[in-house]
């Protein structure tokens, strides 16, 4: 599941070929497809290793015990599905193989994830601090698994082999025919089609994995919306890149087009989306003035300052925050919008629905400079701003 192609640059000008490389190719190609046929899971797994032994040399790998806890049991969990759950495959064989699933951070800030034939799983750091939850990880991970239990690089290979095989037949054809530098345009543009093809196979390889892998929650009891809200951000965030068309060279579909397939295999299952569940953004925090002995505690919502509460009474500040904050996190997981958040007519209290959330006293007002109404009015519109932004990031 790669998030960051590589940069790739073609030269239009048509390599020579030989009619020697033209029978090397032919002959490679013939004694791959015969390696392949012998055992497959055998192949696979000795393609693994080798894959791993290298991955190992190229890459430095986190050892923080709490993070690979967590992805080692996330993994673990998820690993138990595949290998005993056949789920079919629209792309590749969901021929349940005996696999070691194995689970490894990469010191590496990009957002993204790879794995090797037989299971070996990579995850980025960079994708550990871009997640917001442990269902948004396991969509990723399950999708990585998947294409590992359906065996989606060795499909690959055997794709790529019929198609290096009809290149080397073609190249072939050209010197029969007595062909020169046209050779090597037919080479060329044979070698397009090969790689145009290959990118179609490698979109429907990530198809499969999107579509497995919310099977695999559901069934190792995670949540599978947090596949669908890692989508949604990593496309909105594409959105504010420049845009690349990788036209032929693109292997993954777009996000925004594998956002929408993943929530109508959700919506498939039954399954509500309640995006709340899975992310951080409406993250319910309190900043007191001071942590020992606080007098004032101010209420953030995703990172935005709502209100400031003072001792009030026999009330202590952060005794009033917290009960502000359970009612902000239980409306919020209710369902609560933008237009839910109200003021009461006299305007000393806010209300979401019809619950009272936030009713501000005068020592809230004398502590903030202003009249009750006025610190009232600007925890609405935070609250409403929040809610808005909230709507306006699921949008891509």
């Amino acid at each position: 599941m790669s998030f960051h192609h590589a940069n790739i640059q073609i030269t239009r000008r048509a390599p020579r070929v030989s009619l020697a490389m033209a029978l090397a190719v032919l002959m490679l190609v013939l004694a791959s497809s015969a390696a392949l046929c012998s055992d497959e899971f055998k192949d696979e797994i000795e393609m693994g290793k080798e894959g791993a032994a290298e991955v190992a040399k190229q890459s430095k790998f986190i050892t923080d015990e709490k993070l690979v806890k967590r992805v080692q049991s996330i993994g673990d969990r998820l690993a138990k599905v595949a290998l005993e759950k056949e789920v079919p495959a629209s792309y590749g064989s969901s021929k349940i193989a005996p696999f070691n699933y194995t689970f490894q951070i990469v010191d590496d800030k990009d957002i993204n994830a790879f794995s090797l034939p037989a299971g070996y799983i990579y995850v980025n750091k960079g994708l550990l601090d871009y997640v917001q939850s442990d269902d948004e990880l396991a969509g990723v991970i399950a999708h990585e698994i998947a294409h590992a239990s359906h065996h989606h690089v060795m499909q690959l290979v055997k794709q790529q082999n019929k198609q290096m095989l009809a290149l080397a037949i073609a190249v072939l054809a050209g010197y029969a025919l007595g062909g020169g530098e046209a050779v090597g345009e037919l080479a060329y543009g044979a070698n397009l089609v090969r790689i145009a093809k290959m990118s179609a196979y490698g979109q429907d390889a990530e198809r499969d994995a999107d579509r497995t892998a919310v099977e695999y929650m559901m069934l190792g009891k995670f949540n599978p919306v947090g596949m669908l809200t890692f989508m949604e951000r990593l496309a909105r965030d594409e959105v504010r890149k420049p845009y690349i068309d990788w036209g032929i060279f693109r292997t993954h579909p777009p996000s925004y087009e594998r956002a929408k397939l993943i929530s109508r295999q959700i919506e498939k299952n039954g399954i509500k989306v309640n995006r709340r569940l899975v992310t951080s953004f409406l993250t319910v925090t309190l900043k007191p003035d001071d942590e020992k002995d606080p007098k004032s505690v101010e209420i953030l919502v995703a990172g935005t300052p709502i209100i400031k509460l003072a001792d009030s009474g026999k009330v202590k500040a952060k005794a009033r925050a917290e009960e502000v904050a359970k009612k902000l996190d239980a409306a919020f997981l209710a369902g609560a919008q933008m237009r839910d958040v109200k003021t009461s007519i006299t305007g000393k209290f806010v209300q979401i629905k019809d619950e009272i959330i936030i009713e501000p006293t005068s020592d809230d007002a004398d502590l903030a400079g202003a009249t009750i109404q006025k610190i009232t009015g600007d925890a609405a519109k935070a609250l409403r701003k929040v809610l808005w932004q909230e709507q306006l990031d699921a949008s891509y």
